[in-house]
Formats: structure tokens, sequence, C-alpha cells
């Protein structure tokens, strides 16, 4: 059998996952149509790996890896990436040339097989350059329970008598983003950051014990140009913005957010005491700490999916935090 050409693209909503791509020496997909076509590719086909309309930013042949060359649905990492279930998934020995090969013709599709011998022939080319090692696999990051959230909540500072409170909500927000999430599925564009903020950050931060008087909402920052969607004081707002220690930046419920942190960390230059950066869609938070440099770092500090929390970030669980780091960065400092 003739071996297939495929194009592949790894970025969507806000959402970049190249490096990953190339990192575990992987391609995977999520969404049933794009999962249904992952099914299709063979051990010996060759994907493009693409950026835009106009970019091949890589290539690989599919390979066979412990008596197999894919999967649907049997790696707990991709289940969670950044919010995307993206379980299908094939090995792929990725070459990567120095610098993105530019053509014509690529598609808007996620995945779809080439046809066009042009493509064909970049394929080809790139087949020559040697294959990129890749790491292993990211272990399996720990579930963590109610229960467990819980307990250190308390022990961080959080009042036994707000625990139902905090449970209750839990569970609200859990069954609205459910909601969104299986039901909405073709409407996520329509659930914008007003919604998220409104209905599930918003909810979460009073939980933990911030009150009303303590959040300002679409505060002015960045020169007045910008406005950040919530910004926490240390103490009843009166505007002191040395006392912000706290910015959320709120996404629409669809979008990604690998990108948005930039612009939450330009926001973050006007307010110098603040110590925790978090950007939400309402139900993934990433969340940045300030350095001792006075900056936030480049690498995320932590991870919280409220669907499904884990100990650790499932990307990598060695490095960065999980549920529990978030919450507790989200809690009012004066708890912490």
């Amino acid at each position: 059998m003739a071996r297939k050409y495929w194009q592949i693209a790894a970025e969507s909503k806000g959402r970049e996952y190249a490096d990953e791509f190339i990192l575990f020496g992987m391609a995977f997909v999520g969404g049933n149509d794009q999962c249904a076509t992952m099914a299709t590719v063979d051990a010996g086909d060759v994907i493009l790996l693409k950026r835009g309309l106009s970019k091949v930013v890589a290539v690989g042949e599919v390979v066979e890896r412990n008596g197999k060359h894919g999967g649907d649905g049997d790696k707990q990492w991709l289940r969670d990436f950044d919010g995307w279930d993206l379980r299908s998934y094939c090995y792929v020995d990725w070459r990567v040339p120095e610098n993105p090969v530019r053509t014509e013709g690529l598609t808007r599709a996620t995945i779809q097989q080439i046809l066009q011998s042009e493509h064909k022939a970049i394929g080809d080319q790139l087949l020559q350059l040697p294959v990129k090692p890749f790491s292993p696999e990211p272990p399996q990051a720990e579930a963590v329970t109610d229960d467990e959230i819980l307990r250190f909540l308390i022990a961080e500072g959080l009042r036994p008598s707000a625990a139902d409170d905090l449970t209750d909500t839990f569970r609200r927000i859990r069954l609205l983003a459910k909601y969104y999430y299986d039901e909405c599925e073709d409407k996520w564009d329509e659930i914008r950051e007003h919604e998220t903020r409104t209905f599930l950050i918003v909810p979460l931060l009073l939980a933990l014990g911030w009150a009303e008087q303590q959040l300002k909402i679409e505060f002015p920052a960045g020169g007045g140009r910008g406005r950040v969607d919530t910004v926490c004081f240390s103490r009843p707002f009166h505007r002191k913005d040395k006392e912000c220690v706290a910015l959320i930046e709120a996404k629409a419920f669809s979008s990604g957010l690998y990108y948005a942190v930039d612009q939450a960390k330009r926001y973050a230059q006007d307010f110098p005491s603040c110590t925790a950066l978090v950007v939400s869609n309402g139900y993934c938070y990433r969340a940045y700490r300030r350095t001792e440099a006075g900056i936030f770092s480049e690498r995320l500090s932590a991870y919280l999916n409220i669907l499904s929390p884990t100990k650790a970030y499932h990307l990598d669980p060695v490095n960065v935090g999980g549920a529990l780091d978030v919450l507790r960065l989200l809690m009012p400092i004066s708890l912490r």
C-alpha cells in the first residue's frame, strides 16, 4: 500500500502545541471528526506540520513504538491539554528545518490528506533531514479530591465554616462548565469572557474568601489603553494600586490560554505589588508568580482544570504545580 501524505495543524483558538508535537515525537487531535481521520493514518505515512496556511514547520514519518503506531483515549495527559481533549494520536519521527518552508494551498482543516504534488515534494525533501530526538512522555499526574482541596485550604487559612460554601460553589461551577462544554460545543464562541468571569471565576474568588469590596472589574491598566478583567486588592478598594495583589485575565470559554498571559503581563507592569497573575477561560486556570527580580516568569507556575483537578500539571508534573498551588495563589493574601 502506497504511503499517504497528511497536513496537520497544531494551533487553534489561542492554543499552540507544535512544540509538544516535536518534543514528544507525536501528533494528536481532538474532536470526533478529526479523531476519525487520525484513525486512518498508518505507519509509514508522512505528516506535514503546518502553521497557518503557508508554512511547513516540520515533516515526519509515522512510526511504530511499543508495537503500535497510534491510539485513541489511552493517554490521560492528552485528555486535558489546557482544557482540550486531544485524545487521538500517532507517533512521528519529526524532521525540523532551520526555518519554516513557505508554500501555498494548505487548508484550514486540522488534519487532512494531501494530494498536491508540490506538498508531497516538500515532505520528501524534508525527510532527508535528521530525525529530531524526542523526550519521554510526561508521567500521569495524580488526581486531587475535593476533600483534599478543602483540608489544604483550611490549613492555609480558609475558615472551616466556609467549607460548605466552597463545596457548593465547586459543584455549581462544574455543573455550569459541563453544560457549556457538553451542550454548547457548537456555540462555544458565544460564551464570551463576560460570562466566564461573571458565572465561573468571580464565584470561585468569593468562595475562597475575597470580599466584593476587594475586587474591581474592568480596571484600567496599560496607561488607560486596556482594562484588567478582575483586580484583587489586599483591602477594600480605595484607589491605591499598591494594594493590588492579584490580576485575573478572563477569556472566552473556547479560548486557549497560551497567548493570553502576554497581555496580562503587560497589564501587571502597572501593579508592582501584584504577586499573582492568572489567566482563565472559566474552567482552566494558568497561574504565574512574580519572581524575586520583580518580573513574572515565562515558566508556568501552576495549572488548574476545575473539572478534573490534579496535584501537578499534566504536561510537566515535575516542574509545574497543580490545583492546590493555583487555589493558594487565588486565596486572599491575608489568608495565605
